[in-house]
């Protein structure tokens, strides 16, 4: 009778764990089925195995994102910014027309959106320009929230908006653009840099964290955007 107790146990935990097996795999296949998600060619194998049909990336779905030099006498400032827990950085890389570093700034913004960070970090980026005497700057950013702050002033926050309207008087010729994230990556290492840094910080030097992305986009070598 023990021996038959014991087996009747060991049948009704193998019952109920090929039941949860079975849930788990209708769940799964449901789910899956009814994403839109991309999956690459490798993963085909496992989404066969839970019966989920595989939608996969065509190639002329991966974008080229590629950083563009200037053309002379503009100069180009890539910014960013960041937020973690919480505490916001930001910060921006100036280039000229051969894609040489001319200067570069991070700032520790402390407790604010990233909203705020991006639209501070093109105002530093505007009140840099003035110090160096520059007259002609492309502001590139991959928020494009934030670069409708400068054919509209009212989507300035407002803890800013006196800050943004002197630079604005400053006599500096502005043209913007958009760039993805994947052709931003200079501008976001030194964002992130700003979590580290005490205050505004401008660096004359070019950081070696940054060696990298900087001649990548200086050589011209493109990155990609998935979708």
């Amino acid at each position: 009778m023990v021996l038959t107790a014991y087996l009747s146990v060991l049948m009704g935990r193998r019952s109920a764990g090929l039941v949860a097996l079975v849930r788990i795999h209708s769940w799964v296949a449901l789910s899956g089925n009814a994403s839109i998600g991309k999956c690459l060619a490798s993963d085909s194998h496992f989404l066969d195995s839970f019966a989920v049909a595989a939608h996969c990336r065509t190639v002329k779905e991966i974008v080229l994102v590629l950083w563009e030099a200037p053309s002379s006498p503009w100069l180009k400032v890539n910014t960013d910014g960041s937020v973690i827990a919480g505490h916001a950085a930001c910060g921006g890389l100036f280039r000229d027309s051969r894609g040489s570093f001319l200067s570069a700034l991070c700032y520790n913004i402390g407790e604010a959106s990233v909203y705020h960070s991006e639209v501070l970090a093109i105002i530093l980026s505007m009140e840099h320009t003035s110090f160096h005497g520059w007259r002609n700057i492309w502001l590139e950013s991959d928020s494009s929230s934030a670069l409708l702050i400068i054919s509209n002033s009212s989507l300035v926050p407002i803890m800013l908006r006196n800050r943004w309207h002197n630079t604005r008087s400053l006599g500096i010729q502005i043209i913007s653009s958009h760039i993805f994230h994947e052709g931003n990556c200079s501008a976001d290492r030194l964002a992130n840099m700003g979590h580290t840094m005490q205050g505004s910080v401008w660096l004359n030097v070019l950081p070696s964290e940054l060696h990298l992305d900087f001649f990548r986009d200086r050589l011209g070598l493109p990155n990609y955007r998935f979708p």
